[in-house]
Formats: C-alpha cells, sequence, structure tokens
C-alpha cells in the first residue's frame, strides 16, 4: 500500500504493520519525472498571420440563384420590359424571341351593330366572331369598344385619329383562348349611345 513515488529507485526496507515482516521494496512503476524550470525564460508565441476566409458555398449559391432570377424575369417577363423599355423588343428580335402582341394571329369577323331604344334613350350592342389564324393557341385579350362621332361636335373632348372619341368601354369574352383555328361567337351587353355617334371601332 505504499505510495511508489516515495520510494527511490534503488528501493527502500518497509514493515508490514500487520506481521512486523521486514523487507525490501521497490518501486512497481517508474516515476514520471516532473519538468521544472531551473531559470527563468521568457516564452514567445509564434504568431501566424490570420487565414483568409474563403467565400462559403451559400454565398455562390445566392449569387448564381440572383443571377437565375434576373435571367428568368428578362425571358419571361419580357412583355413589361419592352413596355417599361420599348426599344429592347430589337434585343428579343435579334435572340428570336418573339412578342405576341395582344389579338396577335386573331381576326375579328361578321361584326354587326343594332340599335334599341329603351324607353327614351338609345343603345348599342355589338355581335360578331372571333376567329384564331395561328396553327398554335393564342390567348384572348379584352375587347375595346369606341363610339366614335364627327370632330367638328362640341362635346367632343378626345380625338381619336379622324374621329372624336365620344365613349368607350371593355367587353371580356366567355372564353380565355382559342384553339388553331377555332372560332367565338360574342355579344356586347347594351350600351348608351351619346347624340352624334356614327362609327364604331373593335380592337384588341
Amino acid at each position: 500500500m505504499v505510495d511508489d513515488n516515495l520510494l527511490p529507485r534503488e528501493g527502500r526496507h518497509v514493515r508490514c504493520i500487520s506481521c512486523q515482516h521486514t523487507w525490501l521494496q521497490t518501486p512497481l512503476e517508474e516515476k514520471t519525472p516532473i519538468l521544472t524550470l531551473t531559470e527563468s525564460e521568457d516564452i514567445y508565441l509564434e504568431q501566424r498571420p490570420p487565414l483568409q476566409k474563403k467565400a462559403s458555398w451559400k454565398v455562390w449559391c445566392l449569387v448564381f440563384s440572383f443571377f437565375i432570377l434576373v435571367a428568368s424575369f428578362v425571358i419571361y417577363g419580357r412583355e413589361m420590359v419592352i413596355k417599361i423599355w420599348p426599344k429592347s423588343e430589337s434585343f428579343y428580335a435579334l435572340a428570336g424571341l418573339s412578342i405576341n402582341h395582344p389579338g396577335e394571329d386573331l381576326s375579328i369577323l361578321n361584326t354587326s351593330s343594332f340599335v334599341q331604344l329603351e324607353g327614351s334613350n338609345e343603345t348599342v350592342y355589338i355581335v360578331g366572331d372571333i376567329v384564331n389564324t395561328a396553327n398554335q393557341v393564342r390567348s384572348i385579350p379584352t375587347l375595346k369598344i369606341k363610339l366614335l362621332g364627327p370632330l367638328s361636335l362640341t362635346q367632343c373632348k378626345e380625338k381619336e385619329g379622324k374621329y372624336c372619341l365620344l365613349d368607350s368601354w371593355n367587353h371580356r369574352l366567355s372564353e380565355n383562348s382559342l384553339l388553331p383555328g377555332e372560332k367565338i361567337h360574342f355579344e356586347t351587353e347594351a350600351h348608351p349611345t351619346p347624340s352624334g355617334t356614327h362609327h364604331i371601332s373593335i380592337q384588341f
């Protein structure tokens, strides 16, 4: 039960406290040498230059995602880009990215206008057909109905070409698109007819 650190390397005589037997006991394990400083010394720690932080993969992913979003907007949102910057349409044409203008490849046919009396007021409604002349599906934009009269009218507030714009309204069809070669019939709601109306314009 003697601590090996209390025994010298060459051993020493010990005695059992129970039977009083005496013998030479040597350390069972070598003692771990203890290092001590014999004199004071200054210890200098070597300072290494800080490592340059490399851009993490998350930053590169964010940058890549940003460019993907910008490219997608430029390609798929080109109608908005052209609306903001009309000159950009020529660049899209060079890149082979065509722009579908509202009503492109759609024809308005067989139009007729009907005037009817509702009490002392005249109303007009318009009927006609829209045909898709393209070889692919086309969306149907809103129809713009304009009631026009001569420029000499005193109530003329807005000029529309060689006519005076007296009134206008929009008409949305029941279908949103037409298949290639498909035709759809439309009929607008009755609308009050301003005095002096002699021409009706129907456009997309």
